[in-house]
C-alpha cells in the first residue's frame, strides 16, 4: 500500500522506475497532440481505473475525445472511466479505501477534500509533476498544500479553475426589443431601470423577466457583499472562527435583493418558477446564474442565442463579487504498479490538453494561468467566454476559498426565510451569523479564506494570486 506523506522525490522515482528524467520533464510541459499508435512490442498494458462525478457533457466529452486522446499518446495505458453520483462519491472512496480497492484516479467536489486527506483516500501530488505555484499562483500554492503549518504538507487537490455568477443574455430577445448586449448597463441604478423597461407583466403573471433571478439569490448576496464593502470588509468570513451575515453589508445586501422582487418587480416570487428554465425558455431577457449553466444552455436550450455579461456592479468597476474553486482530480490509487499511469493520466487531465475542453462546458477559468491568454479564454474570447475571463481575474474579484456541507445548510436557511417566510432581514441574519460562528469555533476550517487572510495577503488580490 502506498503510505500518505510518503511519496518523497526519491520514493516516487523508485515507484515509477519506467519514468526518466526526462518524461517527468515531458509530463509537466503541455500535452502534446496526440500521434496515435499502439502498446510497443513485448510492453504491458496497465488498465487503470477512474471515478469521474456523473455530469453528463463533462464524462461524454471525456469518454468519447479526451480518454481516446489520453490513450493515443500512451498506448501502454488504458482508462476504464465510471460515473458516481457527486452525492455518493465521498462514501464510496471511504468503501473503497477499506476494501482496498480504491480506483486509480477520483474527480471530487471541494468540501470532499478535507475528509478524503484525513482519511488517507487521497495520494499527495509529486512535486516534479506539478509546480503549483508557477502554473496556478500564489493563492492556491497556499491554499492548497495541506495541513496547514506541517512541514510535510503536500497537494492532494487542486482547482481545475474558477466559477462566478454572470449575466447570462438573450440576444434575440434583446434584438426584438431595439437593443445590443452593449446597451445593458454595467452599474445597478441603470440597469434597474432598463430591466424594469424590459419586463413585462399581464396582470399577475409575469410574461418576460427583465432579470430573472428567482433561485439564485444567494448568488447575488455574495457579489453584493463584496461590491457594498470591499474585498476585505466583504467577505463573510472575518477570520476562521467567525461568520458575518448581519453587519450592514449584509442586510443593505438583502434589502437590495428583495427589493428586485417587491419595487422594481423584475422577477416573481409567487410563481416560484426557476430562473434558469425562465431564461431557457425564453421568459427572461437576462439570468443571474453561476456559469456552471453554460453546458447546460448549449445542450439543453440549443435554440437560445445567448452570450455573458459581467453581473451590473455599484461602482461600475471591480471588485465585481465573489468566484469559487471547482476541485479537482485527485490520486487515489492503492497499487504501487498502477502510481505511473495514474499519475499519467492525473497530469493530462490537469494540462491544456484537457482543461481546454473541460472548462467551456463547464463554465469555469482554467487554473492554468497560461491557458488565461489562449484566445479561447481571454477577455477577447467573444460573448460566451470573455466575462468569465474578466470577472474570474484575481484583481477583480475574490475567492473566500470552500467550507463543508454544515456551513452551507446554515447558509442555505438564509433565503427561503427572508423570501418565502417573511422573516425580518436582520434577525435572520443574526441567526444566521451565530450558527455559523459556533461552527467554525467547534469546527476549525482550513480552506475557508477570511477577510483577514487577504489583508494579511494583499498579493491575492492582484494579477500574481
Amino acid at each position: 500500500m502506498i503510505a500518505r506523506h510518503q511519496l518523497s522525490r526519491r520514493q516516487f522515482l523508485a515507484l515509477s522506475g519506467s519514468v526518466s528524467a526526462a518524461a517527468l520533464l515531458a509530463a509537466c510541459a503541455p500535452a502534446a497532440a496526440p500521434t496515435g499508435g499502439e502498446a510497443p512490442a513485448g510492453q504491458a498494458t496497465t488498465t487503470i481505473l477512474a471515478w469521474f462525478t456523473d455530469r453528463s457533457t463533462i464524462n461524454r466529452m471525456t469518454e468519447n475525445e479526451a480518454i481516446p486522446d489520453f490513450e493515443a499518446d500512451n498506448p501502454t495505458i488504458k482508462v476504464e472511466m465510471q460515473f458516481v453520483p457527486e452525492s455518493e462519491i465521498q462514501q464510496k472512496l471511504l468503501t473503497a479505501k477499506a476494501a482496498g480497492n480504491s480506483p486509480d484516479v477520483s474527480s471530487i467536489d471541494e468540501t470532499f477534500l478535507d475528509t478524503l486527506t484525513k482519511e488517507n483516500v487521497l495520494l499527495p501530488i509529486p512535486d516534479e509533476v506539478l509546480n503549483v505555484r508557477e502554473e496556478m499562483g500564489e493563492l492556491t500554492a497556499e491554499l492548497y498544500r495541506i495541513p496547514h503549518g506541517v512541514d510535510d504538507a503536500r497537494y492532494y487537490g487542486l482547482p481545475n479553475g474558477v466559477f462566478a455568477s454572470a449575466l447570462y443574455y438573450n440576444a434575440g430577445l434583446l434584438d426584438e426589443l431595439g437593443y445590443t448586449p452593449d446597451d445593458i448597463p454595467d452599474q445597478w441604478d441603470d440597469f434597474i431601470i432598463w430591466a424594469k423597461d424590459v419586463t413585462q407583466w399581464d396582470g399577475d403573471t409575469l410574461e418576460v423577466s427583465g432579470l430573472s433571478f428567482y433561485a439564485n439569490e444567494f448568488s447575488m448576496y455574495e457579489d453584493l457583499r463584496y461590491q457594498i464593502g470591499g474585498p476585505i470588509d466583504g467577505n463573510f468570513f472575518p477570520t476562521k472562527e467567525s461568520v458575518t451575515h448581519a453587519d450592514e453589508t449584509g442586510i443593505k445586501a438583502w434589502e437590495f435583493i428583495m427589493d428586485l422582487y417587491k419595487v422594481h418587480q423584475l422577477d416573481s416570487i409567487e410563481e416560484g418558477f426557476n430562473s434558469r428554465d425562465r431564461f431557457g425558455n425564453g421568459r427572461a431577457v437576462t439570468l443571474y446564474n453561476w456559469t456552471w449553466f453554460n453546458g447546460f444552455m448549449d445542450t439543453q436550450y440549443p435554440d437560445v442565442d445567448w452570450g455573458l455579461k459581467i453581473p451590473p456592479v455599484m461602482s461600475g468597476a471591480p471588485v465585481y463579487g465573489r468566484r469559487g474553486p471547482d476541485v479537482g482530480f485527485t490520486l487515489t490509487t492503492q497499487k504501487d504498479e498502477h502510481l505511473d499511469a495514474s499519475i499519467k493520466f492525473f497530469r493530462y487531465l490537469v494540462s491544456p490538453a484537457y482543461l481546454a475542453k473541460y472548462c467551456k462546458l463547464r463554465g469555469i477559468q482554467p487554473s492554468l494561468k497560461s491557458m488565461w491568454d489562449d484566445p479561447n479564454f481571454s477577455a477577447e474570447s467573444g460573448p460566451r467566454w470573455a466575462a468569465i475571463a474578466v470577472k474570474n481575474r484575481p484583481e477583480n474579484s475574490v475567492d473566500p476559498g470552500f467550507w463543508p456541507i454544515e456551513l452551507v445548510d446554515i447558509n442555505n436557511r438564509i433565503l427561503p426565510s427572508i423570501r418565502d417566510e417573511g422573516e425580518d432581514i436582520a434577525a435572520v441574519l443574526l441567526r444566521a451569523e451565530e450558527a455559523g460562528t459556533a461552527y467554525l469555533q467547534a469546527n476549525p476550517q482550513w480552506s475557508i479564506l477570511t477577510g483577514a487572510d487577504y489583508a494579511a495577503n494583499p498579493q491575492w488580490l492582484t494579477a500574481a494570486g
